[in-house]
């Protein structure tokens, strides 16, 4: 594995994401860039999702596919 976060599909549980993002259900919700799931809402809210963060920091990797 390459360390990259990866994008949580938009049909995963919200339970789930929450536990993979570690958050509550009621926070997740969609990436603005790849639409995944990522903490959309509350105090450690992001517009974008981890994985789509990191593709925007290493200009050599390809953004998370939809």
């Amino acid at each position: 594995m390459n360390g990259m976060p990866r994008r949580i599909d938009p049909s995963t549980d919200r339970a789930t994401a929450a536990l993979i993002l570690g958050c509550s259900p009621s926070q997740v919700g969609y990436c603005s860039r790849c639409q995944g799931l990522t903490v959309r809402y509350g105090s450690h809210a992001q517009v974008i999702c981890p994985a789509c963060r990191a593709a925007e920091q290493d200009p050599g990797t390809p953004p998370p596919g939809r």
